[in-house]
């Protein structure tokens, strides 16, 4: 017995370094000392593969690198694991949150290709007259990873049609909802040749990611290390062509066809609220 708790202890001494690593962790956190609380959540993570408090110090320290010091690329490969981890089994009894659904959602915002945050603006128009001929003027509401889209589009000074859709991050997808349509226009991995296919409407959309650092140049300015996403109904002759730039959502859409690109519609002005902690 003697020999069994001697071969015991060194386990249950990390064990307990790992719960202080932990702890420390949340209290550097919250008293706004996110260097040092990295450091103690990665030393949690090394030591306690498995644990059942693994999936919430991996969504955190994948926060602080996105939030507090804008490293997405440290960031994304922390929120994919704990992504991939078994939902609720990993949040731990006293846990109210589903850590694994939460690193799924916020692996869509790092970067935020489609930010639809809570008072976020957006102004379009059409790019043959720079707009003249129309304007397309939308407003977001709703929080976290739900909201709703709505405007109106103007030729002039007159109103002539409405604009609502739902937007939604979930399933490793950004999801457009107009009327029963539910189009997924973005989805995870963000990378040159990621492809997918969809049932929208009647029609079966084949979505691919041409260009995962697509510089873009509109009304509203110019871009960088944008998705190009090419959404082709199936037997058509054309496809859409979206452009979708960090931190600022659509800029610019097109229509494709095999003799070239013909730009439809651009980003003129926008307004995007910063990300909530």
């Amino acid at each position: 017995m003697r020999d069994r708790a001697l071969w015991l202890l060194p386990l249950l001494l990390a064990a307990a370094c790992g719960r202080l690593d932990f702890k420390q962790g949340r209290h550097l956190e919250n008293t706004g000392q996110p260097e040092r609380a990295l450091k103690s959540y990665e030393r949690f993570i090394s030591r306690n593969p498995g644990g059942p408090l693994e999936a919430e110090a991996l969504v955190r320290a994948a926060r602080i690198y996105a939030r507090a010091f804008g490293r997405c690329d440290r960031a994304v490969p922390l929120f994919e694991r704990a992504a991939r981890l078994a939902s609720a089994s990993q949040a731990g009894p006293q846990q109210a949150n589903d850590w694994p659904a939460a690193a799924r959602e916020e692996i869509l915002s790092c970067p935020d290709y489609f930010p639809i945050r809570s008072g976020a603006r957006w102004v379009y128009v059409d790019s043959e007259s720079g707009g003249k001929n129309m304007r397309l003027k939308l407003d977001v509401s709703g929080a976290g990873a739900k909201a709703h889209v709505q405007g109106a589009y103007y030729a002039g000074e007159n109103r002539f049609r409405e604009y609502s859709r739902s937007c939604e991050k979930k399933d490793w997808t950004v999801w457009e909802v107009e009327g029963g349509d539910r189009a997924p226009i973005l989805r995870y991995p963000f990378r040159a040749g990621s492809a997918w296919t969809a049932r929208v409407g009647d029609r079966t959309i084949n979505y691919e990611i041409e260009d995962a650092s697509a510089s873009v140049r509109v009304k509203a300015g110019g871009f960088f290390d944008c998705l190009k996403v090419r959404a082709h109904p199936s037997g058509e002759p054309a496809w859409v062509v979206d452009y979708y730039c960090p931190g600022v959502g659509r800029v610019k859409m097109a229509i494709g066809e095999p003799k070239g690109e013909h730009p439809n519609t651009e980003l003129s002005e926008y307004s995007i609220p910063g990300p909530q902690n």
